[in-house]
């Protein structure tokens, strides 16, 4: 049996956007979209008998239409020959129990080839290759989770051997490891121990929440997908994807990760030097070195205090030209300690042109600086 595992969509997320000419569309809106159309080409590619989906579908628990309908279609494309299941996730859980989540209108529908599970259950799915067992761990209230070990416990019980089981949750589990997107927090975060997961009737755990794609045990394969989209920055480096897993019998599965075509983001950082003389080449050569193209460009310029020499960012940004989006650019000047001038006791008796020589002097200017200076201190002196 083969299954593709993926989550955190978070279709919404519009930071570095702009505008699309052609559909009037936010950009980053396209980007995920165009990410949930390589995921619905793979299932079909690789011939998958289920598609499972482990949560967070929105950056909100309120999408606008047009988020819902560009969701709705892809799914709606891939139920058409595959079967889908959806744990509904933090971003999906409403504030009031008696409120809909944003994945409820597919049960209310009853769409074919479509389960959503917004409680833990267990779910027989019908595929091409025979019954695949789905135990469900959506995200829950934080009351909920004092009984979820006996919960897991019941319906584990309720497996049977003679075809695969496999976990599907949206959850932190015990272990993982949190990137950027913990400040995306909705509501309360409670970790469930790993060994609750452990169960060796289990073939494999399909898990989301966490944006980075990681294994948390191989008996059974545990395993964060990540999310198939970058949100920031703070993902620059992580690789998106999606998961492609086997299961040749009931207990045994192997993945595949595979990288989507997730938007890159790209940071450039440039430590100029105080005798650099010419700061706005240097910045402009290291730019080279970069492929730009459709990236989401952040410009970090590193100066020190005593560089004075201009930096033309005109020309910086025309070589930026490339990018998708230029994300921002930074000009970092240090802070530069004040060197404290002894004027001795005779401090008060020091005319102002005195005072300005032992500055000078101290600032080691150079003696024609230092007579230019004093010829424009002496004639704002006398005005």
């Amino acid at each position: 049996m083969k299954l593709l595992h993926f989550s955190d969509l978070h279709i919404g997320m519009e930071n570095y956007a702009k505008l699309d000419p052609e559909t009037g569309l936010s950009t980053r809106l396209l980007d995920f979209f165009k990410t949930f159309d390589f995921i619905v080409e793979t299932a079909f590619k690789e011939d998958v008998d289920a598609v499972v989906f482990a949560g967070d579908a929105y950056k909100t628990r309120d999408p606008n239409p047009t988020q819902q309908r560009g969701f709705g279609e892809r799914i709606a494309k891939l139920a058409k020959k595959i079967p889908v299941i959806l744990v509904v996730g933090n971003h999906d859980t409403p504030n009031a129990e008696g409120k809909a989540n944003t994945l409820d209108i597919y049960s209310a529908l009853e769409i074919d080839n479509v389960w959503v599970s917004r409680k833990p259950e267990i779910l027989q799915i019908p595929t091409k290759s025979g019954e695949l067992q789905v135990v469900t761990l959506p995200w829950l209230h934080k009351n909920d989770y004092k009984v979820i070990a006996e919960k897991l416990k019941l319906l584990y019980e309720k497996i049977k051997s003679d075809s695969p089981a496999i976990f599907l949750s949206h959850a932190e589990v015990e272990g993982a490891s949190y990137g950027s997107e913990k400040g995306l927090a909705i509501a309360n975060d409670v970790t469930i121990p790993l060994p609750l997961l452990q169960d060796k009737r289990l073939s494999y755990v399909a898990l989301g929440h966490i944006h980075k794609h990681q294994v948390l045990s191989k008996n059974p394969l545990i395993v964060y997908c990540g999310s198939p989209q970058r949100i920031d920055f703070g993902e620059e480096k992580e690789e998106k994807g999606i998961c492609l897993v086997e299961i040749p019998k009931p207990g045994i599965s192997s993945f595949q990760f595979i990288p989507t075509n997730a938007r890159q983001f790209l940071t450039i950082t440039v430590d100029l030097k105080s005798q650099d003389p010419d700061p706005t080449q240097t910045i402009l050569d290291e730019i080279k070195k970069h492929d730009l193209e459709d990236k989401i460009v952040k410009l970090e310029i590193n100066i020190p205090a005593e560089l004075d020499r201009d930096i033309k960012m005109d020309r910086i940004k025309k070589a930026l030209y490339l990018a998708h989006l230029v994300a921002g650019i930074s000009r970092n000047v240090e802070r530069q300690e004040r060197e404290k001038i002894d004027l001795g006791k005779a401090v008060e008796t020091l005319t102002p042109i005195a005072a300005l020589k032992k500055y000078f002097e101290a600032k080691k200017y150079s003696p024609a600086k230092q007579k230019e200076l004093e010829t424009y201190a002496a004639q704002l002196l006398e005005s």
